[in-house]
């Protein structure tokens, strides 16, 4: 099957209709070159801060545009994300977004993955980290890993800086995931580059195919800090290191760095259950639980 990894930059809109044609032109685009399935970056929807004017003289007031910002958004760009999915038959998962939950009266970090049958599938991060930099206090982390099956592909979710937990993909990878989706945000280099490795790490570690989104761009927003905003990244997809499914760097297709693109590749979910059984290297058969549980979270 083709999947396919949004970088997607973030710009200033003029109208809702601007974001809407943003995300219709990645789907389209991953359409265009046969993509089954479409990630977006984490935080994906940020660019929506600047069809609004904001008075900001503290990170208090940042934080107040945040829970604000999550209240008005969730819904909508749920519906769009619905209504793409549907129309152009893919699976859209729709990057995070920073989501009020009614039922809980709290902040999530929420990744929905919506597919053209109608189906929603939630995953919230598990460890927040900078949330946008000032608002990591006022999210919750998530309680549960899930993975879900979609025409016969098994997904997990594993957000940024959950994916520098070896756990969180070693989970996801025993509970049947084939392919992981790790929608990420980054503000510098150093983030870019964690999270690849950590794409490439995981992939070789589980014996799973890892999609990886980055956003590019900037806004201007928060208006006290000079430029405001801004993303850095290479979206991927990677598999395994071994000689009979992937390259020496895991590297099945990355973007060109400050381009807006939609990256596709052709991935062999076959084969990859065959090498894990028959490869050069096979993790999952010679882990050692038992052994590894001695030491296991040892604080001393």
């Amino acid at each position: 099957m083709k999947i396919a990894s949004s970088q997607f930059r973030a710009k200033k809109l003029r109208s809702m209709k601007d974001f809407e044609d943003h995300v219709r032109w990645h789907v389209e685009s991953a359409v265009a070159q046969g993509a089954e399935l479409l990630l977006l970056p984490e935080f994906f929807a940020i660019e929506l801060l600047t069809l609004h004017h904001f008075d900001i003289k503290s990170t208090e007031d940042v934080t107040k545009i945040f829970e604000w910002f999550g209240k008005e958004y969730t819904t909508a760009i749920k519906q769009l994300c619905a209504n793409l999915a549907k129309e152009y038959q893919i699976t859209l998962a729709a990057g995070t977004h920073f989501a009020y939950q009614p039922d809980r009266k709290c902040y999530y970090n929420t990744a929905y993955v919506f597919t053209a049958s109608g189906a929603v599938f939630e995953q919230n991060k598990i460890h927040p980290s900078y949330e946008m930099v000032y608002n990591k206090e006022l999210t919750t982390p998530g309680d549960k890993l899930d993975v879900f099956e979609i025409n016969g592909v098994t997904y997990g979710i594993s957000i940024c800086y959950d994916n520098s937990f070896p756990e969180v993909a070693r989970i996801l990878s025993q509970m049947g995931a084939d392919i992981i989706l790790a929608p990420t945000c980054c503000l510098d280099e150093w983030g870019q580059s964690r999270n690849i490795l950590f794409a490439q790490a995981r992939a070789s570690e589980n014996q799973v195919y890892v999609v990886n989104s980055h956003m590019i761009g900037s806004i201007p927003f928060p208006t006290h800090i000079p430029y405001g905003f801004t993303f850095t990244g290479k979206s991927g997809i990677y598999s395994p290191i071994q000689p009979m499914i992937g390259t020496p760097n895991a590297i099945v297709s990355q973007g060109e760095a400050n381009v807006e693109m939609v990256v596709v590749g052709d991935i062999n979910l076959d084969y990859l259950k065959y090498i894990r059984e028959n490869g050069h290297n096979r993790n999952r058969t010679d882990m050692r639980p038992s052994f590894y549980q001695q030491y296991a979270f040892q604080t001393t």
